[in-house]
């Protein structure tokens, strides 16, 4: 495997997913937290399964396998995704997308313990430190929440994470077993099926559920956000360690602000700036130390 191909994966997916906060506000807008997440992943697993029929994937069948992917769903998708709706109700989605990307500070506690192989160095921790300062500084000016439910925002999301992290490392422990596109269809399957469950137990079906803004923004995260994402994001955690791929939520934010000011015209500010860089230079840190990089081992 080339290493500019994991490269190109992992900013790609920053990119795609630097998006989707912005995409969840909006549909949150027109519709409770678990009913919108239901349409994303229903319509994520109907476009997975057109694929697979025409290429002709295959996935085992087996009881081993279901309730593995049973396990790796929960963590990697059901109470990830679930805190991220309802954080999102109550806190910016700048700030989420902050509070989301402390996976990457997840992920080090989790590999060092589950995965012989990628103990964090001091090099790896100084990294992750200085790109988290990064994140705090471009995101300085969308910190602010609801008094009464922002802690509830803010513990839901990092909550979501430290679980997104064991779910990652879970599947990086696990590379190379089947094709990442039946994969990644079984566990998008079978959250989808826990939203619905979830929204008919909880919410009331809303009054505009065709509204045009709840129909674009569960369209984009199903789409390029969770089927095409994902696929993408267990490719790179198959083929390189849980520490690089863990990057591509930690920048992710970053291309939040660069889409923002690019689309929205929003404008980025000199410690902004400052912030991107920091988290730049965490990346370096981070994978400067060639030996220890499991990239080399894929090829």
């Amino acid at each position: 495997m080339k290493n500019y191909k994991i490269y190109i994966g992992v900013l790609s997916l920053g990119i795609i997913w630097g998006s989707t906060w912005l995409a969840i506000k909006f549909g949150l807008e027109d519709s409770p937290p678990f009913f919108s997440a239901a349409l994303r992943f229903i319509l994520a697993f109907l476009v997975l399964y057109i694929w697979q029929t025409i290429k002709g994937y295959k996935f085992p069948r087996n009881l081993k396998y279901w309730k593995n992917a049973i396990y790796i769903s929960l963590f990697m998708f059901i109470i990830p995704y679930a805190m991220v709706y309802i954080g999102e109700i109550y806190i910016s989605s700048g700030l989420s997308a902050i509070l989301f990307s402390t996976q990457s500070l997840f992920v080090v506690i989790f590999a060092s313990i589950l995965l012989k192989t990628e103990k964090a160095g001091f090099q790896q921790l100084l990294g992750l430190y200085i790109g988290f300062a990064g994140l705090i500084l471009i995101f300085q000016g969308q910190i602010s929440w609801d008094e009464k439910w922002g802690l509830v925002g803010m513990l839901a999301l990092l909550f979501g994470a430290a679980c997104a992290a064991f779910g990652l490392v879970l599947i990086s422990k696990q590379k190379h077993t089947i094709n990442p596109i039946p994969e990644v269809m079984t566990h998008i399957g079978i959250t989808a099926i826990a939203f619905i469950l979830l929204s008919f137990i909880f919410e009331k079906t809303p009054e505009n559920i065709f509204s045009i803004k709840l129909w674009i923004s569960v369209v984009y995260l199903a789409i390029p956000g969770t089927a095409f994402g994902f696929i993408l994001y267990y490719w790179i955690a198959k083929h390189t360690s849980a520490f690089i791929t863990s990057f591509s939520i930690f920048i992710s934010p970053v291309f939040a602000v660069i889409l923002g000011w690019f689309i929205l015209n929003e404008t980025i500010s000199g410690i902004g700036i400052l912030g991107a860089l920091l988290v730049i230079l965490g990346i370096i840190i981070t994978q400067i130390k060639k030996k220890t990089n499991r990239i080399a081992k894929a090829q």
